[in-house]
């Protein structure tokens, strides 16, 4: 089972335990609670190190997949400060989140053939689209660079790496036409969504 996949899961099941402020979880409890989840989706045990979890809750702590859970250790025990946090909850639509989230998930496609993996990922590259209003001229028209396809992240291989460069789409002359129009609402996408999809 891909990496990535595993941390969703484990991601998945630490919320799981914390949520509600029902008790509090030693990192042992941690441990064996993720590597129960594990062997569910994979069909075989393997005990999860004490590392990983110590890692995922730095993740979960930390606005590197936009998650910034509460997480509190007290004598050795985790729990959420706020036990009505939960990462199910949480919206991605900041572009910058969105394209982390994005490269975090190309890393699935090799080896995780799911039917609703790729929606997904359209759904990311669209919410990574940066509006950005500095107008430019170009025959004699002014025109938003709003109006502009603006892609900070781009699949450059076959190993599907990203490339922190910008990709500028110019407008066609049809879109010219729309540019009294009000730009698109970017879709909702949040993290319980994605779960839901990919860990059915």
């Amino acid at each position: 089972m891909p990496a990535t996949l595993n941390a969703l899961i484990r991601y998945k099941t630490i919320n799981s335990c914390l949520y509600g402020g029902r008790r509090k979880w030693s990192i042992r409890e941690l441990i064996d609670a993720c590597s129960a989840a594990l062997a569910d989706a994979r069909g075989r045990y393997e005990p999860i190190s004490e590392r990983t979890i110590r890692d995922d809750i730095r993740v979960m702590r930390s606005d590197i997949l936009g998650f910034n859970a509460p997480i509190t250790q007290e004598k050795g025990l985790y729990y959420y400060s706020d036990p009505q946090y939960s990462i199910f909850t949480l919206a991605i639509t900041d572009p910058d989140l969105a394209a982390r989230i994005l490269s975090f998930l190309l890393k699935l496609r090799k080896e995780f053939k799911h039917p609703e993996l790729e929606s997904i990922l359209d759904i990311l590259r669209n919410l990574a689209i940066r509006p950005v209003v500095k107008p430019i001229m170009t025959n004699q028209l002014i025109i938003p660079e709003s109006h502009f396809k603006i892609r900070e992240f781009i699949e450059l291989d076959a190993d599907i790496e990203i490339d922190r460069q910008i990709s500028i789409q110019r407008l066609s002359n049809e879109c010219i036409n729309e540019l009294s129009v009000a730009p698109r609402q970017k879709p909702e996408f949040s993290w319980g969504y994605l779960f839901e999809r990919l860990l059915k």
